[in-house]
């Protein structure tokens, strides 16, 4: 369905991490459903970028080339966008190197524990279901509900792959200045994404926080987010607009998790008026 207001989603993934969409068939669906600006975000890794940049060349999209890193942090969960990043930067592939290696760690790690808990899968099984690229806990997830110990992804994260589950084993991440640095290196921008995730308790202390991410080189705040209810929109959107942060926006679209391309909610696309400030702080305008 084409819309009379082209669609913009700056927050997408792919095959190449944890998304269900190929890389071509992402951009494909996006073209098909009327998105004009569209981001591949993976997570810590670029694997499907080429394919993408390539396919989308000469079509009517802008594909933006991003990156998604886990960050530590000690209250919730923290997802640090790097937007319109130069995908071929060494620095970018070699902690890319280190941090696949630590995934197949954990895949290792999980799969033993879900053993001695009575769940049997292979792990050759699981890296089968990543592609063997940027492989974690939803691929773990995928092939639990084949063999038929959840009736969903939903319930496996009920069930299983979570603190005191079975199955659990932490992740491990890279901090928010090294993921900045990485980042910047890339030429790239730092974004904030679905930053409602940060379980930070008053928008008041979540303003002490953008502060201190800012200084340390943070660029935005991912106002418009899947997570984010009305409310969440404009407080994010007026802490970004108070201290001149970007305003960016992303379904989060892995292709199974009844997101919708486009929209930061099944019924809320994301504002277009975003671009054209955006497209300029990227150099893209």
């Amino acid at each position: 369905m084409i819309h009379d207001q082209p669609l913009i989603d700056l927050h997408t993934h792919t095959t190449a991490s944890d998304g269900i969409y190929s890389p071509i068939d992402l951009v494909e669906h996006a073209i098909e459903v009327g998105c004009r600006i569209l981001a591949i975000a993976d997570h810590d890794t670029v694997g499907g970028l080429d394919e993408a940049l390539a396919y989308a060349s000469g079509k009517n999209i802008v594909l933006i080339p991003a990156i998604e890193f886990s960050i530590d942090y000690e209250r919730g969960s923290f997802h640090l966008l790097g937007m319109n990043i130069n995908h071929k930067d060494d620095m970018l592939h070699e902690v890319f190197d280190d941090l696949q290696e630590r995934r197949s760690i954990r895949v290792t790690r999980i799969v033993d524990d879900l053993k001695r808990h009575g769940v049997v899968i292979r792990e050759e099984e699981i890296i089968a279901e990543s592609g063997g690229e940027s492989i974690g806990r939803p691929h773990v997830a995928r092939v639990l509900v084949r063999h038929g110990y959840a009736r969903s992804t939903e319930e496996v994260f009920k069930k299983f792959l979570v603190p005191g589950k079975p199955g659990y084993v932490k992740k491990e991440k890279i901090n928010l200045e090294q993921a900045i640095s990485i980042i910047h290196h890339a030429k790239g921008k730092a974004i904030v994404a679905h930053p409602v995730s940060l379980n930070i308790n008053s928008f008041r202390e979540f303003e002490e926080e953008i502060l201190r991410f800012r200084s340390l080189g943070v660029e935005g705040i991912e106002a418009y987010a899947s997570m984010h209810d009305e409310s969440h929109v404009k407080r994010f959107v007026g802490l970004a607009s108070k201290h001149s942060l970007i305003i960016s926006g992303g379904s989060d679209f892995h292709g199974d998790k009844h997101e919708r391309l486009g929209y930061y909610g099944t019924i809320h696309p994301i504002p277009w008026q975003i671009w054209e400030p955006l497209s300029r702080i990227l150099g893209l305008g």
